[in-house]
């Protein structure tokens, strides 16, 4: 039973890690939408003439959110020196490169596509781990 244990830990540990880059990229986004006018990440206030154009403007500014939240998470990765797959214990196919510093960069860029996409899931996927640990904690112990 230890053994299943240790294996809920190191996702637990996994999730939260990744929840907290998840947290910070999406809080440097944030910021960035409000100060970098220049991106056109804000809706506009007066809507536009034809329905299509405001449909593709919004999908257009939903990818650039994603794009430089991903990026974020990227950067948020390398400063942290965080290896996702690692923390799994899986072994990436770019793991044995020759440079190490472009096995690292695409650690570092799987950590950004996951923190881009998953936030919302790492956060409940963390809250599932952590009421699971408590119900484990609550059964009666056998001798």
């Amino acid at each position: 039973m230890k053994r299943g244990v240790n294996h809920v830990d190191e996702l637990m540990q996994f999730v939260a890690v990744m929840a907290a880059v998840s947290t910070g990229a999406q809080a440097i986004t944030q910021q960035m939408k409000k100060r970098l006018h220049f991106l056109h990440l804000q809706a506009k206030a007066e809507p536009n003439d034809s329905k299509w154009d405001e449909l593709y403007e919004d999908a257009l500014r939903n990818v650039n959110i994603h794009f430089l939240a991903g990026l974020n998470g990227t950067v948020l990765a390398g400063v942290a020196q965080i290896h996702p797959l690692e923390m799994l214990k899986l072994t990436p196919i770019w793991a044995n490169i020759s440079p190490e510093w472009v096995g690292d960069g695409m650690d570092y860029l799987s950590a950004g596509v996951l923190v881009a996409y998953g936030g919302p899931w790492f956060h409940d996927l963390l809250g599932l781990l952590r009421a699971y640990k408590i119900q484990l904690a609550q059964l009666p112990k056998s001798k």
